[in-house]
Order: structure tokens, then sequence, then C-alpha cells
């Protein structure tokens, strides 16, 4: 035998020796000697029939030698408790090795009791254990299950050995199904998966992935194992879709705002130097009127105008918080204005309206919402070139929770909602996302310009509202305006006041460009006014003082140097409260509005302007 097993067995407890095939002794541990006398000899080379145990012992070991000689089988046996105590009693185990020889194995009653209940206690551990490792791993999964962000367990061979609830909600269940096509759609693994440098490294990885139906995660990869040692990657994922929206909209918010501060700090240049182009090229066309000259100066005028419309959306963007709003009634500002647009629609296109609003009242500015409408029914019109139906419709919504908004940003309370439909092309998935962002356009070689739909999104912000856009390609496009709802203002009739038209008085005009200057001073000495000019505030103040103030109207650019136009009539109005002066400007900030109130200038005239609405407003200030 090994001399391992010699070794083990002397310092067995257990009696054992090592029989030949003749049923010699070959060896006998310590335990296997005590159970003889103390002056017996060694057992060593005997017969084991020889020794010294009871008739009934004897007789069952010879049967048992005689049943592996015959079988090659364990064998086993109890000596018989007539002939002794019962504690004292005997069971032997006869063993066959592998090379013929056979390990007997002496137990007395005792020794044997003590195995059997150390091997039930060894089954009632090991059940135990077995339970309390299954109630930990069940818990564990009741746990991972329940959580609210997606867990799933992944195998080397791609296969998906565990998905929780909200993965399955997600992507249905995982049975038999590989992780690229369950959360990928894909029939081949990912290039480059993050998930298999945990299995490579055994560190764990995090990574963000977005899956077909628009969804962001932020995943947390763990290396782990399975029960039965197996290596899988436990992956978690938080859906921060909404975080990515909110981030989108932030840093769409914070362009937009950019652009609009940029728009307020040119503005008034870019419209300085549109008024004397207006002008001199309308005062131009009026001298070359049945010339070759006409079509080239009216093309001219008409970019020029083109242009000026251009700023003016700029503008309002850039100004759009600082309207006056009052209580307005949509239904009615919607039938008139669809009413003048139907007229202008082509044959080939229908428009249905539908007002089922009760209540549709909001507080807002009536150019803007009129800005509003317009532009989405003409965006609506040029995506159908082919003919199509424009729907128009002035309905109601009321949340009493967030759970029932159709969209998360919109506040409680009640709602009109604007639809505006189509049935034309569509927006493109991939461009439908920037559609709102100033100056981007699809539409360039037809003349756009990209402001339309950035002003209509900022009008609905600032107006406590928001609009959304859905669209499928060679299907149509529908766009969802969401304004707040007022309490309707109750306005008593007066008798409104009609201006004089005149075209006789003395205009004191102030700006420091000399192309705008010139060119309004010649619009209006032709509409019959008698004009001074002056090129900087302080010019102006002192040809004031100079006339003693004998000026029906004072019109002045805002920003000049040395001297503002609002220094200039801080200090006439002072002098005089009851002198008219106008600001004439490009831009007007919240401040400068608030601060000519409060000086009492007469009002604004907005650079720039045809030269027939010069003459308009100054026959008004004048009147």
């Amino acid at each position: 035998m090994p001399r391992t097993f010699e070794t083990f067995a002397k310092n067995s407890p257990t009696p054992l020796t090592i029989l030949d095939k003749a049923g010699k002794v070959l060896y006998a541990n310590n335990a296997f000697c005590t159970l003889f006398p103390p002056d017996a000899p060694f057992p060593e080379g005997r017969l084991v029939t020889s020794l010294s145990f009871p008739k009934s012992f004897m007789f069952s070991l010879a049967a048992g030698l005689e049943h592996i000689t015959r079988s090659d089988q364990e064998y086993q046996f109890n000596s018989n408790e007539a002939e002794g105590n019962e504690d004292e009693r005997l069971t032997c185990r006869l063993i066959p090795a592998d090379d013929g020889r056979i390990i007997i194995e002496v137990l007395q009653r005792t020794e044997t009791a003590r195995l059997e209940k150390a091997l039930r206690d060894e089954k009632v551990l090991r059940h135990q254990s077995d339970m309390l490792r299954e109630r930990g791993r069940k818990l564990f999964f009741d746990v991972i299950d329940e959580m609210p962000m997606f867990v799933y367990m992944q195998r080397r061979d791609y296969s998906v050995a565990y998905a929780n609830k909200k993965t399955r909600a997600f992507y249905g269940e995982n049975k038999g199904r590989k992780c690229f096509k369950m959360f990928g759609g894909r029939n081949d693994p990912c290039p480059h998966c993050p998930t298999f440098r945990v299995f490579n490294t055994g560190e764990p990885v995090d990574w963000q992935f977005t899956d077909d139906d628009g969804r962001t995660f932020h995943i947390y990869d763990y290396p782990f194992e399975d029960e039965n040692g197996e290596p899988l990657v436990m992956e978690m994922g938080v859906d921060i879709t909404e975080l990515k929206r909110v981030e989108h909209e932030l840093f769409q918010a914070q362009k937009m705002r950019a652009i609009g501060v940029l728009a307020g700090g040119i503005a008034h240049d870019l419209n300085n130097n549109l008024v004397p182009i207006i002008f001199n090229t309308d005062y131009a066309l009026g001298k070359a009127t049945g010339t070759d000259m006409e079509p080239p100066l009216s093309e001219a005028l008409r970019a020029a105008y083109k242009a000026a419309e251009l700023v003016e959306q700029v503008l309002e963007y850039s100004r759009q918080q600082e309207v006056s709003r009052a209580p307005l009634h949509l239904t009615p500002l919607a039938k008139e204005n669809l009413g003048l647009l139907q007229a202008s629609l082509p044959d080939h296109i229908s428009l249905k309206t539908d007002y089922t609003a009760h209540q549709d009242c909001i507080l807002a500015n009536p150019s803007q919402i009129q800005q509003i409408l317009l532009n989405l029914c003409r965006n609506s019109v040029q995506a159908m070139p082919n003919g199509g139906t424009l729907s128009v419709s002035i309905s109601n919504l009321h949340l009493e929770s967030q759970k029932d908004a159709p969209h998360t940003e919109l506040g409680l309370g009640d709602h009109v909602v604007m639809t505006i439909s189509d049935t034309g092309h569509g927006i493109e998935p991939g461009t439908i996302e920037r559609i709102f962002e100033p100056f981007y356009t699809s539409k360039k070689k037809s003349g756009g310009t990209g402001m339309g739909l950035a002003v209509v999104h900022a009008i609905a912000s600032c107006n406590g509202g928001s609009i959304h856009v859905d669209s499928t390609t060679g299907k149509g496009t529908t766009f969802t305006v969401y304004l707040p709802n007022t309490t309707p203002e109750v306005k008593s009739l007066s008798k409104e006041i009609t201006p004089i038209s005149r075209s006789t008085g003395r205009l004191l005009l102030v700006d420091d460009d000399a192309g705008t200057l010139q060119a309004m001073q010649r619009v209006l000495r032709d509409a019959g006014y008698e004009v001074f000019t002056a090129d900087n505030g302080s010019e102006g103040l002192k040809e004031y003082f100079r006339a003693k103030g004998h000026f029906d109207l004072v019109l002045t650019d805002q920003y000049m140097p040395s001297m503002t136009g609002m220094d200039m009539a801080t200090r006439i109005l002072k002098h005089n409260p009851d002198s008219k002066v106008v600001i004439c400007t490009g831009h007007v900030e919240p401040r400068l509005e608030s601060q000519a109130a409060e000086a009492g200038v007469a009002g604004f005239v907005m650079k720039p302007m045809s030269p027939r609405i010069l003459v308009e407003n100054v026959n008004k200030y004048c009147a």
C-alpha cells in the first residue's frame, strides 16, 4: 500500500488492518492492536482467522472474505449482541483495494454511534447551510428584481444569464437570448464591447449606451460568479434619458440666450445701415419709375426689407421676455388670421379648423401669438408642395397630476392647446432635434433664414408655455403649443382716437450716422416738414436751446458718442416737460424702456422702417 495510507492509518483512532488475498495480516495500526490483550503478540504475519475475536465475529469475517474474493465488493457486518455488552458490539467493514488486498476497518458500537451521529449532524448542517444559501440567494435576486434600474448578468458566450424586472420590461424575456440580440437587435456581437473588458481584466468599467428606442443608460459593469463559480458580468444601467433631454434643453437655452445677447448688441448698427439703404433706394425708385432702373432698384429694395425682417426676427428673440402682455382670447385671433390666410392658400391645399376650447384666454402679446400661428402655418404649407391638408385646432388641457402630462416639463393646471398639423413630407429624424436652433434651416435654397421656429420656441417659452413637434417622414408633422390659461380681463369701452395727419411743423433730427441722418431728413422734408439736424447728442442739445425749444418734435437716435439720446431727452424734458421727444433706435432694452417712461419720452420708433412708416409716426407724434 502507499506510504501515505500507512501514515494516515498509524495515527487514526479507528482500528485498521491490511490483508493479502489469503487473509494474512500485512499491516495493523496501533488502534487495531489495542483490541487484543496487552501481552498478545503483534498480529502482523498471522492469518486473520487466528486472531482473538468472538466466534460470531470470526464467522462473519470469514463470510466477508469469501464475499470479497468472489465479488470484489465492499462488505460490512455487526458482531452478535448476545456475546457481549451492546455498547461494545463491533462493526466491521471489509474494503477491497485496487491491488487485490483487503482493508479491514473495525468500529466499536460507541465509535459507530459517534460517526453515525456526526454524519447525521453533517447532513443537517449541510441542509441548513443549503437552505440559508438558497434563502440568501432568493433575497438577493428579489431585491435586484425590484430595483428601479435595469440589472442583468452576462456569460462569456454572450448569453443573458439573468435579467431583472426592469430589464424585461424594456427588452422582453431573456431566456435563450444573446445580449447583442436582446439589447441591440443585432445578429452578431457588438464591436468593442466594454463588458468584455471586465472578463479580461477582472476590473469594473462604466460607459453609456443608447438603445434603438432612444433611451440612454449609464452602464456599470462588475465581475461576478454564478453558483458554480463560473465567471459572469453583472451589469447595472441607470436611465439617464430625461437627464440627457434636460441637458440638451439647457444647452439649447444657453445657446439661444447667447444669440439673443449678440443680436441686441449688433442690432443698432445693422439697422442704422439699413435705414439709408432703404430710404435712398426708395427715393431713387420714385425718380426711376418707368425707366430701366426701376426693376433693379425694386429688387434691391425688396432685399433690404427682407434683411430688415431678419433683423426684426432676431430682435424679437432677444427682447421676447420684455414685451407687454395682456389677457388675450386665442380663438377670435386665430379665426381672424386663418381667414386671411385661407384666401392666399394654393388651390391644392385645404384648411380644416376645430375650435373646441371653452377657456381660450391667455396672458400674451397679440402680435407674438399671431407670429406663432402664421409661422407654423407657413411652414406646414411649404411642407406640402404637392398638396394636402392644413389642420388647426384650439382646445383645452387640464393637468392635475404630472403623470398625466403629455410632456414632463408641462406645468399643472389649465392650458390652451394650439395644434397645427400637415400631411406633408415630414421632418427627417436626424434634424428634428435642431429645428428650434437659431439660423438652422433646411430651406436655404428657398430663402429660409432659420429664425422662424427659433422665435416661435422663444415666444412660447417666455409666455410660460412650451412647443413640441411630432413628425413621421412621408406622413406629416404636428406642432403642439401649450399656453397657460388666465382670467379674462373686463375692459371698459373707450372711444378710439384717430391721429390727425399733418405735413407741416418744425423737427429736430439727431443721429450720429451721416447716411441715416441725410436719408431721414430728405424724406421728412419731402413730406413737408422743416427739418433741423445734429450729428450727436451734445450738438442736438445746443440746437434745441438755440431755437429756444420751438420744435414740434425731437427725433433722436439712442446710441451716440459723448451723449446718448436718452441723456439728451432727459435734459430737454427737465427744462420743458411739454416738449415731445421720440427715440428712434434699432433696439430697445428693458432698462431704456423704463427710463424713457420715467423721463416722459413720448415713445419709440423702431429702425429700420420704410419712408412711409417714418412719416406716419412723425405725423402721429406731432398731432
